[in-house]
């Protein structure tokens, strides 16, 4: 199966309200937002999120985000300037680019496939 992914450079490091914001975000425009528990095994055990509040700490989040039938999953480190998302091409938006575009502080969405501009944020240290 193929999968699309994209990645979200931001403008600041990922911070506790940063990321409370985003979550925010997510849950107000799509169906259910979950967190992979931190720490879980290879089974990635997840718990639904109904409010930011509710964030498992860690300082890296995967988070899996559902629309309707589709989902994508969204994975971030907290520190660092970058959300990195992968899920299925779809004939509308796909869903791992739409979970980043009403996103605050977003400066740049590179896509999966653009590997010269993925080693340059490698490269820099964003990654």
């Amino acid at each position: 199966m193929i999968s699309r992914g994209y990645v979200a450079v931001f403008a600041q490091p990922h911070s506790d309200a940063s990321i409370r914001n985003l979550v925010a975000s997510w849950l107000d425009r799509f169906s259910r937002v979950e967190q992979v528990i931190p720490g879980a095994q290879a089974g990635n055990s997840t718990v639904t999120l109904t409010s930011p509040e509710e964030l498992l700490p860690s300082d890296h989040l995967q988070f899996r985000i559902i629309q309707g039938d589709d989902f994508c999953w969204a994975y971030l480190t907290r520190g660092r300037c970058v959300i990195e998302t992968t899920g299925l091409p779809s004939e509308k938006i796909a869903l791992s680019l739409d979970v980043l575009l009403e996103l605050s502080g977003v400066t740049e969405i590179v896509d999966q496939s653009d590997d010269r501009r993925l080693d340059e944020l490698e490269r820099d240290g964003l990654m």
